[in-house]
């Protein structure tokens, strides 16, 4: 069966920049199976904070990615996270609105989050053309607006998201959360068809053959030192602030015994930079593109994730950084609370702490530092072994696919 679908997400991003690439796999394995495939992205690149592709007054440019059509989209910039986002979002779904009616009739829309209004554009080209439309949950929102941005429950904007959140969830032919916790919130706002579909990399491509030695001297790491890194987003949500004030805690005792890193950019990162001042083994560096990520990861004697201490994040994300870590081979070291500790606990993958908890991080990463190398070797292969068997890409590909096929039987 030969199928004709888009995949619409305002922060798709391909292999050669940072960010996720999730919706840039799926759609390549898509294709492998004879489907033609669209993938709708802006072309404002978020981690970047800068135009890729575009020259004005261009409004969309198509790429040819291996038999992938990649149309990259504008949308206005904004540099903090301010009255410009806003207004970001509503000119990438009107350039989308815009440039779908140029493009033939699909089978089939998947529109994915955290860029609701995206998504809400998503279903109405949908209901438009008369094809299925499936809805893929990456953030909760507008939950996480009232957790983490602090947003009244009560308030016009919360309500309004709220309303489309809903409605989403009850039309889409199918919701497809990322976070296993999600599956219960969505169905309770009433998602008929839900299917856990997690993040998870393409495990070839952590097949570098790069031994960490090499890597700590390709990326200007002194061998003696423990290297911990964190990559990703520098934003409100990553809580990097609790690694800044940890290294500070571990500076005080042996400043050169560790040298952790923060590798990415992001709204917040000017302020950790200045928060930093003063602390030995922080160092901040550029973002890397997704293709470099398994190469850098090598070079890390352990990895961390962060995030704030917020409800939500207890049941309701599924972190790429996370599985990218288990991937290489590396012990995790996590400040996350609920479903992301219980795993790396239950699976002993590595340490946690609780979110937040400054001292409790700094511990995790001396009870790393003071785990023998065949325990630590041992813990990564645990999690590599955990990819294999649950978050592999090409698992995810393949179960998407199998709903696909099922739906439209």
């Amino acid at each position: 069966m030969s199928s004709h679908i888009w995949i619409i997400n305002q922060f798709a991003n391909t292999p050669d920049v940072p960010g996720h690439t999730r919706q840039y796999e799926l759609g390549q394995f898509l294709v492998q199976q004879g489907c033609q495939v669209e993938t709708f992205a802006s072309d404002y690149n978020l981690t970047q904070r800068k135009y890729r592709k575009l020259k004005f007054p261009q409004l969309w440019q198509q790429e040819d990615l291996q038999g992938l059509q990649w149309h990259w989209l504008y949308a206005t910039a904004y540099q903090v996270n301010n009255w410009r986002r806003y207004v970001n979002m509503l000119s990438f779904c009107l350039t989308l609105f815009l440039v779908s009616l140029f493009k033939p009739k699909p089978d089939l829309i998947i529109g994915s989050s955290p860029q609701l209004l995206a998504v809400f554009t998503a279903w109405i080209l949908a209901k438009i053309r008369g094809t299925k439309f499936y809805f893929e949950v990456r953030d909760l929102w507008p939950q996480v607006l009232i957790e983490l941005g602090g947003k009244s429950p009560d308030s016009l904007l919360v309500r309004l998201l709220a309303t489309v959140e809903t409605l989403l969830y009850q039309k889409s032919d199918r919701v497809i959360v990322l976070a296993a916790g999600a599956v219960d919130y969505v169905s309770k706002r009433g998602a008929m068809q839900v299917s856990w579909l997690p993040n998870g990399p393409n495990t070839e491509q952590f097949k570098v053959g790069l031994t960490p030695e090499l890597a700590k001297a390709r990326y200007q790491i002194a061998p003696e030192r423990i290297c911990l890194m964190y990559t990703g987003a520098h934003g409100t949500a990553n809580s990097l602030e609790t690694i800044v004030e940890a290294a500070r805690l571990l500076d005080k005792s042996n400043p050169y015994k560790f040298l952790i890193l923060l590798v990415g950019d992001g709204p917040e990162k000017d302020k950790l930079i200045e928060q930093a001042k003063g602390i030995e083994c922080l160092e901040f560096r550029p973002p890397v593109s997704k293709q470099e990520i398994p190469q850098l990861l090598q070079a890390a004697d352990g990895l961390i994730i962060t995030l704030k201490n917020i409800p939500l994040f207890r049941y309701g994300v599924s972190p790429n950084k996370l599985y990218d870590y288990y991937a290489v081979g590396k012990p995790a070291i996590a400040a996350v609370g609920g479903a992301v500790n219980r795993e790396v606990e239950e699976n002993q993958l590595g340490f946690t702490a609780e979110p937040e908890n400054v001292q409790g991080l700094a511990n995790a990463i001396l009870k790393l530092a003071d785990t023998p190398t065949e325990e630590r070797e041992k813990m990564g292969k645990r999690g590599q072994a955990l990819i294999d068997s649950t978050y592999s890409r090409i698992q995810v590909a393949t179960k998407l696919w199998t709903l696909i096929q099922l739906d439209n039987g």
